[in-house]
């Protein structure tokens, strides 16, 4: 991401809106290998909404109740993931997003005032909190001649950390961790590019 003004919307959209639905998911299989129905959609919507950190604390959860075929390669990820400064930090925007931040520009447009805050400023808060405890990156950041190395390392720290989240949940699919059904369709969780034949 080069600009934060103009490419936050976007970012904060994709994002939040592919982590709530893998989290979703996520409990729904385990739900169905404990032998019970889908989660309603009433269900979900009490339960999680669009909230992405009460999806993941509840997918999470999820990840102790069976070991899986490979136990000790998704202790491994938990461990990095739990120990991940960064996460919490870009989590906490999604879901501040997610649940209303969405809706910051409808409201704009239909002349209401806004009760959440903008995609911008959810983003510059990402930003700040992570450029904060960092003085090289800030410093970076705030020049002209570093800014572009400062931004490329601010979005490959972001990039890094939804990633090895996004792979934790990845792995206890493949491995069985969520059930069996999950075990199927792990694939389709894959971050990489498919060919499009």
């Amino acid at each position: 991401m080069r600009h934060d003004y103009t490419d936050s919307v976007v970012a904060m959209s994709l994002l939040a809106l592919g982590a709530e639905k893998m989290l979703k998911l996520t409990i729904g299989m385990s739900e169905r290998d404990q032998g019970r129905d889908w989660p309603t959609k009433k269900v979900m919507r009490e339960n999680v909404g669009h909230r992405v950190l009460k999806a993941d604390q509840n997918a999470r959860a999820l990840l102790d109740a069976h070991a899986g075929t490979v136990p000790g390669l998704l202790d491994g990820m938990k461990t990095q993931v739990a120990a991940d400064p960064v996460l919490p930090v870009v989590l906490n925007a999604l879901d501040a997003f997610g649940d209303a931040g969405r809706f910051h520009y409808l409201d704009v447009l239909t002349g209401a005032t806004p009760d959440d805050e903008s995609p911008q400023t959810l983003w510059g808060e990402l930003t700040t909190a992570m450029t904060v405890g960092d003085p090289a990156l800030l410093a970076d950041i705030k020049s002209t001649e570093n800014y572009e190395r400062g931004r490329q390392r601010l979005n490959k720290e972001i990039t890094d950390s939804l990633t090895r989240w996004w792979e934790l949940y990845i792995a206890a699919w493949r491995t069985g961790a969520i059930g069996d059904e999950a075990k199927r369709y792990a694939h389709e969780l894959a971050l990489e590019a498919r060919d499009a034949r």
